[in-house]
């Protein structure tokens, strides 16, 4: 049976959410992980409680949850920071995404023959490394050190190419179809103009609100006008066919450079049901009929985007002549994949909504990577901070 009440629904799914994040850290695996099971438990490959007519129905709260996320990316890239990092960390970042896209775009095309726009999309999905997960294991063991550093700047910049490559090859998809095989130039010009476009708002966006928030007391009264800002963004992509994901993030750089770097620190209040419902939601729209069918395009992409991951940190750390425990343990630490992937999937569905085949394989191979990696991911970033001495609470306390 169904559920059609909105306020019914969404007590159930932030309740099951709930309950699915404390059964996950009770066998220490991340909480994110247990609200997107829940949400397969709700969904429609076992009790098939969430009907289309509800997820529409939750979309502000999608809106909301993506926004926080894109707002978290932003405050990352922070001049004053990346300055210091020096000309490593791009070149690694820049290795490592070339690597990784390349390898999961070769390997679901030619070794699985599907379509170069399907494979170039899933390729733009593998690069991402999501900083949420990342940022929770940095804080539980106090990581801090040069290692530290250069993982966080790369992660954030790796997610900035992230939404860029995904906004462009979804444009592509939209434009050529699926079966197209030869790109051709005019192709590119919806997509390119799309991110274009999303920039530019979010610059003009983000310049208003920097001014804005100087005027604005309080940190619930900023928490009010960052989530305004995030819905009208969401609104405004939706009118003129942007990226919302672009805007937001877009301007979370410009408030995060001009006014501060701190102001996002205020969506703590309201993270936490929010990205339960936002992460359960993604998991209901999981069907496991359909990842079983898939199952072996999921294995390549897990098993290419690791190899191109530790591989292209590995290689771009010799090219950088960055330190040995970079070169060494850098790509281990690059392995998790949550929210801002479980963001760009939704994206992803909502503008593909049309090409449905695509949309539903697409959705089951991301979101078993997902789960692979977000109970893979936070144990390697552990694994890594020890190896290279950063770590400052002992392991033996938290066994």
């Amino acid at each position: 049976m169904s559920i059609e009440n909105v306020a019914l629904g969404l007590g159930i799914i932030l309740l099951a959410g709930y309950l699915g994040g404390e059964a996950a850290k009770l066998i220490r695996v991340p909480a994110v992980a247990g609200y997107v099971l829940a949400g397969i438990f709700l969904g429609p490959s076992l009790l098939d409680l969430i009907p289309d007519t509800l997820q529409s129905a939750l979309d502000p709260v999608k809106d909301l949850g993506l926004g926080m996320v894109a707002l978290l990316i932003g405050g990352e890239l922070v001049w004053k920071k990346i300055k210091k990092l020096g000309k490593g960390i791009i070149i690694i970042t820049v290795v490592q995404i070339i690597t990784t896209f390349g390898l999961v775009c070769w390997a679901i095309h030619s070794l699985l023959g599907q379509p170069f726009v399907v494979a170039a999309l899933l390729a733009s999905l593998a690069t991402v490394t999501t900083p949420v997960a990342t940022m929770a294991v940095l804080r539980e063991y106090r990581a801090k050190g040069p290692f530290t550093t250069t993982l966080l700047g790369v992660i954030a910049l790796d997610d900035v190419f992230c939404i860029l490559a995904v906004g462009l090859t979804v444009g592509l998809i939209l434009s050529m179809g699926v079966e197209a095989e030869t790109l051709q130039i005019v192709y590119l010009v919806p997509p390119i103009l799309e991110v274009v476009f999303s920039i530019i708002g979010g610059i003009g966006v983000g310049l208003l609100m920097s001014k804005f928030l100087g005027s604005v007391r309080g940190n619930l009264e900023k928490l009010a006008v960052l989530s305004g800002m995030i819905f009208i963004n969401a609104g405004i992509a939706s009118i003129f066919e942007l990226s919302s994901l672009l805007i937001t993030m877009t301007a979370g750089v410009i408030i995060a450079n001009m006014y501060s770097e701190t102001s996002f620190k205020v969506m703590d209040n309201i993270d936490t049901p929010v990205f339960i419902v936002f992460f359960t939601l993604a998991g209901a729209g999981l069907h496991i009929d359909v990842l079983i069918s898939n199952w072996y395009i999921a294995a390549v992409y897990i098993v290419f985007r690791w190899i191109g991951k530790w591989g292209g940190c590995y290689l771009g750390g010799i090219i950088a002549r960055a330190d040995k425990n970079i070169k060494k343990h850098l790509g281990t630490a690059m392995m998790t994949k949550a929210g801002l992937s479980l963001g760009l999937l939704m994206y992803v569905q909502d503008r593909l909504y049309g090409v449905v085949e695509v949309a539903t394989m697409l959705i089951a191979v991301e979101l078993a990577a997902i789960a692979f990696y977000e109970i893979v991911g936070p144990i390697c970033v552990r694994h890594a901070i020890f190896k290279v001495g950063e770590a400052h609470v002992r392991e033996t306390n938290t066994e």
